[in-house]
């Protein structure tokens, strides 16, 4: 009887069973690119629900040249119209103090003379 090997290993099988050691690494990569893709599908789902919602709307706010913001990971949408966005002058308007009366002037029949303290 003759029980010799096969010295060159070329009837083996593949990789997926002889190779323990490379089999994990490989295994461990395609779950953790599956989990990957799997995650970022998800993450996009508001953001593409949010499009198709809001298609309508936005194909006429680009025909008016509004300014749309996404908010609430693109559920919602903001219209603003860039002409009102800023005003003539290229500033902010400063607004003028409130009428009313100045508290550090006397108060008409005020028994201290005047005097708020």
């Amino acid at each position: 009887m003759f029980y010799g090997s096969n010295l060159y290993r070329k009837d083996n099988p593949g990789w997926a069973i002889s190779n323990a050691t490379e089999t994990p690494r490989v295994v461990a990569g395609q779950i953790r690119l599956t989990c990957a893709v799997c995650l970022a599908w998800l993450i996009g789902l508001p953001r593409r629900a949010g499009r198709r919602l809001h298609a309508e709307n936005d194909a006429e706010s680009r025909w008016w040249h509004w300014l749309v913001t996404e908010r609430d990971g693109g559920l919602t949408r903001q219209y603003r119209d860039a002409r009102f966005a800023a005003p003539h002058g290229g500033e902010a308007p400063r607004r003028a103090a409130p009428a009313g009366p100045d508290p550090a002037a006397p108060r008409p029949g005020c028994p201290c003379g005047g005097n708020p303290g």
